[in-house]
């Protein structure tokens, strides 16, 4: 699977364990100009709980291009890429937020990254959440695969199985992992409901062919 795209996409997702936090958007995707400085990915996480939480945070580094760095910012300061583990605890009254902003340089390198930010309460390991970051810049002009989205998977998120959008069109899908790992492939034409039950929660891309095996729509699914 191919993880250069023609433009620069974030995607933001968030798994929470138990409901006293919560983290926003779940997901986002921004479109940056292969000449970009840098890429942002933002998101908030709330603290819905009845008490003030102390939290802290764990930068995760799932793959990077060489030559890439990266940076966190919370409501405290923005850090500088050689720190992945929060220096202060970032503490959150009942109902306040703070911002958890990614920045990838990718220093004039075409490629992509993955990008997983852990938050957690710091006594009660069972209260976190996680974005999830995927950047991806192709600074050349040619054609090459990106994240399409022209065919609509529904429910997503979901736990045990979605559906396609105009399923008719689609003779093959193809499920991979965030390394580009092919997990699952399905054949025949007209694909109704796709089980992921066996599945472990977390983000997946999913593409899909048509008959004349025409790349149709490449979309991120979540599995939670």
């Amino acid at each position: 699977m191919k993880k250069i795209f023609t433009f620069f996409i974030v995607f933001i997702n968030a798994l929470a364990i138990v409901a006293q936090t919560s983290i926003n958007p779940p997901s986002a995707s921004v479109e940056v100009a292969g000449s970009e400085f840098e890429g942002v990915g933002y998101l908030n996480f709330t603290n819905d709980g009845d008490e003030t939480v102390n939290y802290g945070w764990v930068r995760n580094v799932v793959e990077i291009t060489s030559g890439w760095t990266s940076a966190v910012c919370d409501n405290i300061t923005c850090y500088f890429p050689n720190v992945s583990t929060s220096p202060e605890d970032v503490i959150l009254a009942p109902g306040e937020s703070s911002n958890l902003d990614v920045h990838a340089y990718p220093n004039g390198e075409e490629g992509s990254a993955i990008i997983e930010v852990i938050v957690t309460d710091q006594n009660n390991a069972e209260n976190t959440v996680t974005g999830t970051y995927f950047f991806n810049i192709s600074l050349s002009t040619s054609s090459v695969e990106k994240i399409t989205n022209v065919l609509k998977l529904y429910p997503n998120p979901t736990s045990s199985a979605f559906s396609i959008e105009n399923a008719d069109l689609v003779e093959r899908v193809q499920i991979f992992d965030v390394s580009g790992k092919l997990i699952k492939e399905i054949q025949g034409f007209g694909i109704n409901l796709i089980s992921v039950d066996d599945l472990k929660t977390g983000n997946y891309i999913v593409r899909m062919w048509d008959k004349k095996n025409t790349p149709l729509s490449s979309n991120i699914l979540t599995i939670q």
